[in-house]
């Protein structure tokens, strides 16, 4: 990478997308408030509160999806009334019950007698859509609408079924229920679980609970504090606690804040809440909920709106671009190389340090470090000097390090190493060798002592000249990143300037090239990430991998007009792959580096020193935690933390290895330990 410059761009848009499709919001566009999802024969059904559809008056709305975007409203799933009630049949939950055989629904409704207030009902059906029927009497009354919207669930790890309910100015409660559901346990009392007026907004009154369970944790959302009309206030806001029953902490209260808020108006919309939680058929989490249009012409009451649900750092987000479902727990810091700054060299070259680190597990379990290092004045000072590659070795998974080898060309420059391990054992450094503006190759070395001694043995690509002649513009080629394809053939992918004066001009693409023999040589030019018509844009820094899914994917920085931020390609065989520049993953620039863990996730890095996660095969991206923490904003100096890459060292352990600014100049190797959480 040559040219750096940072761009921030993070927006809040009412686009979001499923694992399979794009979805827009809202994804019902009338009047559907207190939306529940559930999936059942291979379709989504989603019920909500009554309201009239064209001219047609429904108890219990139910409404049925096969894609989550285009939903058509189907019916009434109450259309007898219960004998109990006469109107506000509000807030409607579905459970399938296996052992009963049933789809049970839990509403809210007015009771007949003047006397009492909102009720919760019960019905059953043997179809999701209904009907269903009420069993002839409320489970519970009271004054005013402290009685309403209702969950039921059945606890994982004890297997009782519980109702959860709450509003008005009570608490939200929980109480357990008989096996049929038509009661509450014989001897059980309703247990308070979070209160009301306990944070600074949205929780004048609590309702709408919903208990969702992950990795052993229980998650109750709850909504507040006014729903509807002009004054309409409204926001999701979570607790969190080791057992279904509670004791429940806040979000505001486990972080000091004292707001559990996770989703609440912005310039879409207004007073989103009550929501329901549901997974699609590949597996990824949504928050569905209700929502007011802020453009007074385009209300059409409480719509229906689905956003993705990710956890980070334990607690539940809402959005497109916020979280992730892993998270980095960053912890030992080891020093690889840390070389001593030499006074009686003039520039840079006295104080470079080491930089461009690149890692490798051997199959015999030691690992091995490549760094550029330099230790003279330069090849133009100096005919035998130039930067050279160091190869250092860890006996103890990366703990310590020690100088093994060193790999130099005389009177050029050498740097951006690249390991890979042949299936004999011998192990391959490929690398850039260059007289600037004067001579461009990417040898390759191979050892077959475990990296202790290096023979040349090939060379990928080259771009002789006499001096100064492929310069202005430059014609080099840069960056090599090996990789095997699934048929075993060595391929590799590098930064190419040499179609720069060429018709049509490009400034720089991706280029890969294949191995028929393991490295010894090599076949034709493959373009990977170009785009007729966009000469001044450099894709750049290439580094791919299979992913679990068996297809390819290759990261690169795009400077020029793209400003250096990072791009991605995918391939089903690893050198067919689509015309043009590629998509933008956001939060990184310059110089990535990605790595696809066991279980198939992705995880990203960049000179930015961000960390970011893709659980769908790049089609999303969210950002983790930091390994590094510089003095500096990126803007200020984008070289405190640079040449990034990632490596999976256990099932839940991963590393990074940058260079690093230090004080007295330049940079040292450090490599940093992550468990994965």
């Amino acid at each position: 990478m040559r040219y750096f410059s940072f761009l921030l761009f993070l927006c809040l848009t009412t686009f979001i997308t499923s694992a399979q499709k794009q979805l827009k919001n809202p994804v019902l566009n009338q009047n559907f408030p207190d939306p529940t999802v559930i999936r059942a024969n291979g379709k989504y059904y989603a019920y909500a509160t009554n309201s009239s559809i064209n001219g047609k008056f429904l108890h219990i709305q139910v409404a049925v999806s096969k894609d989550m975007q285009h939903w058509k409203v189907i019916g009434d799933a109450l259309p007898q009334k219960p004998s109990w009630a006469e109107k506000d049949f509000w807030a409607p939950h579905v459970l399938y019950d296996s052992t009963l055989q049933k789809y049970v629904l839990f509403y809210s409704g007015e009771s007949k007698d003047k006397n009492t207030g909102k009720c919760l009902g019960v019905a059953f059906s043997d179809t999701p859509a209904g009907p269903f029927t009420d069993k002839g009497s409320p489970l519970i009354c009271g004054k005013g609408f402290v009685n309403i919207d209702p969950f039921a669930f059945i606890d994982p790890q004890t297997g009782k079924k519980l109702l959860y309910w709450g509003s008005g100015t009570a608490p939200i409660r929980v109480q357990e229920m008989a096996n049929n559901w038509k009661n509450f346990k014989p001897g059980s009392s309703p247990k308070n679980l979070v209160y009301p007026r306990k944070e600074h907004t949205y929780d004048r009154l609590i309702e709408g609970a919903w208990v969702h369970v992950h990795k052993g944790k229980y998650y109750l959302f709850y909504s507040g504090d006014n729903c509807c009309g002009a004054e309409a206030h409204y926001a999701v806001m979570v607790a969190r606690a080791d057992h279904a029953m509670g004791p429940f902490k806040t979000l505001g209260e486990a972080d000091g804040t004292g707001n559990s808020v996770i989703l609440h108006k912005n310039k879409y919309w207004l007073a989103p809440g009550h929501n329901s939680i549901f997974k699609d058929d590949n597996g990824q989490t949504f928050m569905a909920y209700h929502a007011i249009h802020h453009d007074k012409d385009k209300r059409n009451g409480r719509v229906f709106c689905i956003s993705p649900l990710h956890f980070k750092n334990g607690w539940p987000v809402v959005g497109t671009d916020s979280s992730d479902t892993i998270r980095i727990e960053w912890q030992d810091t080891i020093t690889v190389s840390h070389e001593p700054v030499n006074k009686t060299i003039e520039g840079s070259r006295g104080n470079y340090g080491s930089q461009y680190g690149r890692m490798i597990k051997l199959d015999d379990g030691k690992w091995l470090a490549a760094y550029t290092v330099s230790r003279n004045a330069g090849y133009k000072k100096e005919p035998t000097g130039g930067y050279a590659i160091e190869i250092a070795e860890s006996t103890d998974q990366g703990r310590h390090w020690e100088a093994i080898s060193l790999v130099s060309e005389p009177g050029r420059d050498v740097d951006n190493a690249a390991f890979i391990q042949l299936p004999d054992g011998s192990i391959l450094l490929g690398c850039r060798s260059v007289r600037w503006q004067e001579s461009y190759r990417l040898p390759v070395y191979k050892s077959t002592d475990g990296g202790h001694n290096w023979e040349k043995m090939s060379t990928i690509d080259a771009n002789e000249g006499k001096p100064g002649e492929l310069g202005h513009p430059d014609k080099g080629i840069y960056e090599p990143h090996f990789y095997f394809l699934e048929d075993g053939r060595l391929a590799v992918m590098y930064a190419n300037e040499k179609h720069v004066t060429e018709k049509p001009s490009y400034s720089q693409i991706i280029s890969e090239k294949i191995s028929p023999d393991l490295g010894k040589s090599w076949e034709n030019e493959i373009w990977v990430a170009y785009e007729p018509g966009h000469p001044a844009s450099r894709p750049g820094m290439p580094v791919w991998t299979q992913m679990k899914n068996g297809k390819y994917i290759v990261v690169y920085e795009i400077c020029g007009p793209e400003d250096c931020n990072i791009y991605y390609k995918t391939s089903e065989d690893g050198f067919h792959w689509p015309l043009g520049l590629g998509t933008l993953i956001p939060h990184q620039n310059g110089a990535p580096y990605i790595l696809s863990l066991q279980d198939g996730t992705l995880v990203l890095t960049s000179n930015k020193g961000n960390i970011s996660i893709s659980e769908d095969y790049g089609k999303h991206w969210h950002l983790n935690t930091a390994p590094w923490h510089p003095a500096k904003s990126y803007q200020e100096d984008w070289t405190q933390t640079i040449w990034s890459s990632l490596y999976q060292t256990g099932k839940n352990n991963i590393c990074i290895i940058s260079s690093v600014k230090r004080k007295e100049g330049g940079h040292k190797i450090l490599l940093r330990f992550g468990e994965i959480k």
